[in-house]
């Protein structure tokens, strides 16, 4: 895992956001070093960073995933409505922001985002 970080970390390595994929495989213990990801320059980095965080779903990351659906990217955007989906279980603040999302985003992001609230109603 460590050797996982220090790549995700150096942004003169290529193609990073694979080792934020090969983080999701740890679970848990990767969960700090993810939400750190969300904030990387590399808008691909926070797309897979976001998917992680998701399908681990450890709800800690909730907060984190709130401000990152601010993010000026759409994709990245996407990635993280369909993760709070996925950890936002009982969160009222993820419904609140994914509702906001519904409301004011483009289609592509309105579309991920009501489909993270039907997952989260169904869980309620």
């Amino acid at each position: 895992m460590e050797e996982d970080v220090r790549n995700l970390q150096d942004e003169s390595k290529g193609n990073r956001w694979r080792y934020a994929e090969a983080l999701e495989k740890m679970g848990k213990p990767a969960v700090e070093y993810l939400i750190h990801a969300l904030k990387d320059p590399d808008k691909w980095v926070r797309y897979v960073a976001a998917d992680a965080l998701g399908n681990i779903g450890d709800p800690c990351c909730v907060d984190d995933l709130i401000v990152a659906l601010k993010d000026g990217d759409q994709d990245v955007r996407f990635a993280v409505a369909g993760a709070l989906g996925k950890v936002g279980n009982g969160n009222p603040r993820a419904m609140e922001a994914l509702d906001q999302v519904c409301r004011g985003d483009n289609c592509y992001v309105r579309i991920a985002a009501e489909e993270a609230r039907a997952l989260l109603n169904k869980k309620t």
